[in-house]
Order: structure tokens, then sequence, then C-alpha cells
């Protein structure tokens, strides 16, 4: 029979379960591992270490102590190049009122510029825009001006020589409606490894046909919540799960080669759960 005292004391446990694992998923949402891919990149004519930061998400949830920690990783491994594929600041949900709470309890964008200047890569550090980058114009306008002071590039449907071999282009964020991949490759010569960054993969229907060998995005955090037997309850994405993170392909059925990372930070609630933050790492070799 269950009394009344059980069921308060079943009551308390499964509360205090709750509570634990909701515990363990906003502690993970400030862990990340390191992902490490090899591959071959035609048009190199020799090997080429990118790194890949994507959707810092810096705001209430993200300060510069969690940013140190990521650029300290990246440094570490010696890139030639870094790339910041989006996402820079977190704008909250599309509610203007929620907006203003983020703006408020967000830090100084001092900070983040700052951090993001310890980044080093002899290639240079390169970033674009993201859909929450967008959301905040005051803060985009400041990043645009401090960013470059501080050694970072933004491309904003450019392009351009990273190396003899190497023609990195990115655009602006597909729901911004502004970007434009043919304008990022117009300096783009044959026979060259062609590299882009865009920061929303829908985005890569644009790209078929376009001379790019590979697609480096983020944006839908590997669903940051991820449910055993259900799956992302919601991703930013029109294609639903079809871009939650890894490697994609012509012979998968996406339009052009690409890899969608599941990001650093999180958006809305420091919460990832089956979706682990991630810093890439890639070793390009040219083609035998």
């Amino acid at each position: 029979m269950l009394t009344r005292r059980r069921f308060l004391t079943l009551l308390g446990w499964g509360g205090l379960g709750l509570l634990g694992t909701a515990g363990l998923a906003v502690g993970s949402s400030y862990q990340f591992g390191i992902s490490r891919h090899r591959r071959v990149f035609p048009g190199l004519e020799q090997p080429l270490r990118v790194v890949q930061l994507s959707d810092l998400h810096y705001g209430p949830w993200v300060r510069a102590t969690t940013l140190q920690s990521w650029v300290r990783a990246a440094n570490a491994e010696r890139p030639d190049l870094i790339v910041i594929t989006g996402d820079l600041i977190e704008s909250g949900m599309r509610l203007d009122r929620l907006k203003a709470l983020y703006r408020a309890i967000t830090p100084d964008l001092e900070h983040l510029v700052a951090v993001l200047g310890m980044l080093q890569a002899p290639l240079g550090v390169y970033a674009i825009w993201g859909n929450h980058d967008n959301s905040q114009p005051a803060a985009k306008r400041y990043l645009g001006r401090h960013l470059p002071k501080h050694g970072i590039s933004v491309l904003v449907n450019q392009g351009l020589w990273a190396r003899d071999d190497l023609f990195l282009s990115g655009v602006d964020d597909y729901w911004a409606e502004e970007a434009n991949p043919k304008v990022s490759l117009a300096g783009y010569r044959k026979g060259k490894a062609s590299l882009a960054l865009a920061h929303n993969p829908d985005f890569w229907d644009y790209y078929r046909d376009l001379p790019v060998g590979l697609v480096l995005s983020g944006h839908t955090h590997g669903g940051q919540v991820y449910l055993p037997g259900v799956g992302a309850p919601w991703t930013p994405s029109r294609y639903h799960e079809r871009y939650l993170g890894g490697w994609y392909s012509p012979a998968l059925g996406a339009p052009v080669s690409g890899y969608v990372s599941r990001g650093l930070g999180t958006t809305v609630l420091p919460l990832r759960v089956n979706a682990p933050a991630e810093l890439t790492v890639f070793e390009f070799t040219p083609e035998d």
C-alpha cells in the first residue's frame, strides 16, 4: 500500500534525481572536448592544420574565463589557421523583451574582444557572423570595429588567399538574407584548395556547383538537447535533425562537402544533453 509518507518519500527522491540530472546537464554545458579529423583536401600543396571554434554565445552564460579555456586549447594545437564560424555573442530567444534582458546581463564586450585577440595562428584568425550576432546590431557594430584591431578579420561575403594554395571565403549569416557565396568566391583560381565558412548549414544549398572543396559551419549545437528515443526536440534548421553535426558530402545527400561543429557555447539556457561541446582540429593533407 502506498502510504502518504511513502509517496512523499518517493516524490522527494524523484525531485532530487531530477535536480541531479539537471545539474549534470548544466555542468556538462561548460565542458568541451577536442574533435580531431584528418582529411585529404584537393588543391593543397602542403599540409594545413585548422582549428574551428563555433557558436561561442558570449553573454549571460559564457564569460571571459570560459572563453580563455577555449582560446588556450586552440592555441595549444599550434594551428596554421583559426576560424570562428559565427554566433560570437548570445542574443537570447527571438523576443524583444528577452533580448533587452540579455543585453542587460551580458558582460562587457571588451573582454570578449581581448580574449579572442589572444588567438594565434600564422595564417591568421578569421570570423564570420551568425544569426545571434546579427540580432544585436549595436554589439555587432562594436565587434566589427574592434575585432580587426585585435588581429581577427571578419569575412562578410569576402574571400582571400590565406596561402598560395588556399583560398578562404566567408559569408554573412543565411537568416540575414545577405549571404552571397558567389561574391565571396570572386577571387578564386581554379585548381587550388577552397575553404568556405558559413554559419548555418542550411545555406549549403547555395554552394551547389560553386568552386568550394569544403564548408565549415555550426549553428545547430548538435541539437543542444538530444534525448534517447526522441531526438532533438528543437533545432534551428528547416531540415530539423539533418545537420546536427559531423561530416557531410554529396555522396550522403548533401549539396557540398562540409563539417558542422556542435559548437562551444549554449543558447537560451546553459544546458547540453547528449550534445557535447567541441573545439575542432582539422589536419588537411594534399592529394598523393
